[in-house]
C-alpha cells in the first residue's frame, strides 16, 4: 500500500497548479495624467513537470474587442525567458521566491514594432499586481500601467471569459 501512497503524493506535487484573476488596469502618460483604464482576466497556470508558466491574458480596453494574449515563462534558476504565442514579444526576467512559488517577477520584453517593456510583478495566492513601464523604438517612456487583481473562482473565470469573447 505504501508504493501506491507515494505514487499518489508524488503525482500531486507534479501537478500544474492553475490560479484566476480579475484585474483593474490604469494607464497613465509619464507626467502621471490618467489617460484609460483596462479589465483583464488571466489564467496563470504553474506547470513544473513542463518547466514553465503560461499565463493567458483577455484584456477589455474602451471600446475595443477583447483581445487574449498567451505568454509562456520559462524560469531557468532565477532567470526567465518570456514570448508570447503569437511572437508579439520575447525578452528576458528575473525570478524571485521559492522555485516554483515565485513570488515576484522583473522582466523586458520587445515588441516586435519595436517598443519594449519593463516590468515588475507581484504574485499571491489571492492577488496578483504589476507596474509595466512601455518605452517606444527611441527610449523614451510613452505610457505607465498600474494593474492589481484579485483572485476568482474557475467557475467565474469561464462565464467572464465567455461572455467577453462574444463581443
Amino acid at each position: 500500500m505504501r508504493p501506491i501512497l507515494l505514487a499518489i503524493l508524488l503525482c500531486s506535487a507534479a501537478a500544474a497548479e492553475t490560479r484566476y484573476y480579475l484585474v483593474e488596469g490604469a494607464m497613465e502618460l509619464p507626467a502621471g495624467r490618467r489617460v484609460g483604464t483596462s479589465m483583464s482576466l488571466v489564467k496563470r497556470t504553474v506547470d513544473k513537470a513542463a518547466g514553465k508558466i503560461e499565463e493567458v491574458v483577455l484584456s477589455v480596453r474602451g471600446q475595443e474587442p477583447a483581445t487574449e494574449t498567451v505568454t509562456t515563462i520559462r524560469p531557468e534558476g532565477e532567470k526567465a525567458s518570456l514570448s508570447s504565442a503569437d511572437g508579439g514579444f520575447s525578452g528576458e526576467g528575473k525570478l524571485s521566491g521559492p522555485e516554483w512559488a515565485w513570488t515576484h517577477m522583473t522582466f523586458k520584453v520587445k515588441l516586435t514594432q519595436g517598443s519594449t517593456v519593463e516590468a515588475e510583478d507581484d504574485f499571491a495566492p489571492d492577488s496578483i499586481a504589476a507596474v509595466k513601464r512601455v518605452h517606444g523604438p527611441d527610449g523614451g517612456l510613452q505610457i505607465v500601467i498600474k494593474e492589481s487583481g484579485k483572485a476568482i473562482s474557475e467557475q467565474l473565470y469561464d462565464l467572464l471569459r465567455s461572455r467577453l469573447k462574444a463581443k
